[in-house]
């Protein structure tokens, strides 16, 4: 289900873009290119996450495989040639002996079998190989490696690994095709609110709009007028947010307003500090793996299409053109040729 409601955040906005004339159909191809692999490994997963389900009744004596073929073989085998009345005794003295597995008098440390299965089950349970019911890794953690983004120069030695079948921590990162890492944030339009928000909640739900998540430093500034102007000239929309610290004096008047002049289309806030723990803080350029110089371009359906981890290098209207172009798919001859960037 988790995997077929990604399919579908991640084909929407792509189809809008071909229906609004931003993209061309090629942009349709990069749906294959980037849930496939992640279908087929929830695919393996689950698989692995069933067998381990069925590894406890196994062991206390209950084989879902075998109960299995003695059930086809009476409904639909040799058996289907009794009478119901006499196929219904021999099912219930096949539950019979089932049940039995089960019971006290069997399932105790006293009994020489009894005592080994619970014995075997605690090391099932010691060891996280029974059923699990959540994988944040997966659900949350998942990455695209190509498709309609820009990778990282290093993303190409990255490899989907194997599933585990063994549950493992969401680590947030700000690495291209990573879901947008949550952190909450205070909205700073109005000096007066309270209103707190998740950075997700910054993604537009309801239109194809790119969002650039950026700090309150000059070059930062500057990328953000590029990343507007090259928007509008690929037809897109996209939104600047600027991130302000969390020691930030919100006492006084803070405003972008002057930073972007006549660009409308961005919104200040600050980060709501958060303690890992009594000493340890965590910023959102931390959380990361950022330097405050660097920049996040973020997809509608709330996935990294770019970043810049510590600052361009070079035009910034180029750099842009570039990342659009990439992105969306689109051929242009004003699209520059690929430059470094730190």
């Amino acid at each position: 289900m988790n995997t077929g409601i990604q399919d579908a955040h991640n084909l929407a906005w792509k189809l809008a873009s071909l229906v609004k004339g931003i993209a061309p159909s090629s942009i349709l191809h990069t749906y294959d290119t980037e849930r496939r692999p992640i279908a087929i490994f929830n695919t393996e997963l689950s698989i692995q996450n069933f067998r381990a389900a069925m590894a406890v009744p196994a062991t206390l004596g209950l084989d879902p495989t075998v109960a299995n073929s003695v059930h086809q073989v009476i409904t639909n085998g040799i058996g289907s040639i009794l009478p119901s009345g006499l196929q219904r005794a021999v099912l219930d003295g096949i539950f019979t002996i089932g049940r039995a597995q089960v019971s006290e008098y069997l399932l105790n440390e006293k009994n020489p079998i009894g005592s080994f299965r619970l014995a075997k089950l605690r090391r099932i349970f010691e060891e996280g190989k029974s059923l699990q019911l959540q994988f944040p890794a997966e659900d949350l953690g998942f990455r695209y490696l190509k498709g309609a983004l820009v990778p990282d120069s290093d993303s190409a030695q990255d490899a989907l690994e194997a599933p585990t079948g063994r549950r493992r921590d969401y680590i947030p990162t700000g690495a291209p095709g990573s879901r947008l890492p949550h952190m909450n944030v205070r909205l700073l339009s109005n000096l007066t609110s309270e209103e707190i928000c998740s950075t997700l909640d910054l993604v537009s739900g309801d239109k194809v709009e790119f969002l650039l998540i950026i700090a309150p430093v000059k070059e930062s500034y500057q990328l953000a007028h590029a990343a507007l102007k090259v928007a509008e000239e690929f037809k897109v929309s996209a939104k600047v947010c600027v991130m302000w610290p969390s020691n930030t004096d919100t006492g006084v008047k803070i405003s972008s307003a002057g930073a972007l002049m006549a660009w409308e289309s961005y919104v200040d806030v600050v980060e709501v500090e958060v303690k890992r723990s009594s000493t340890v803080k965590s910023s959102w350029w931390d959380m990361c793996q950022m330097t405050d110089k660097g920049a996040i371009l973020v997809r509608p359906d709330e996935h990294i299409a770019w970043r810049v981890k510590a600052g361009i290098i070079g035009d910034p209207i180029l750099e842009m053109q570039r990342v659009f172009s990439a992105i969306l798919g689109v051929e242009s001859s004003t699209a520059p040729l690929p430059h470094t960037h730190i």
